[in-house]
């Protein structure tokens, strides 16, 4: 009668306060629809520095820095996007866009 309810936004669930380099890597929209979902790479540039690219087809990318200020994780592409993290689900979820899951290297 009731549906479970398996979205992220159980506060003990997903977990705002996490490494950068536990959500290195690709990641691709739990959803299906890469046209309105893009694909997700998150990757280091520096010692410090992390950035989000965001890519919806080859001829559009979106390429973001990361920051991580007061315990929130979060970049700006039209607004502020924030970024939460389940690590015993491999969970990566985006405010406004979603919920993603991890491709493994072995299917690039």
């Amino acid at each position: 009668m009731y549906k479970r309810n398996r979205s992220t936004s159980d506060p003990l669930k997903c977990q705002q306060y996490f490494l950068l380099e536990d959500i290195r890597g690709k990641w691709v929209s739990c959803g299906g629809d890469s046209s309105r979902m893009p694909e997700v790479h998150i990757y280091r540039t520096g010692v410090y520095h992390h950035r989000i690219k965001f890519s919806y087809d080859p001829n559009t990318v979106f390429n973001c820095p990361l920051w991580h200020r007061w315990g929130v994780t979060f970049f700006y592409l039209y607004g502020r996007i924030q970024l939460r993290y389940d690590a015993e689900r491999d969970l990566l979820s985006l405010s406004d866009y979603g919920d993603y899951y991890r491709v493994e290297d072995s299917l690039l």
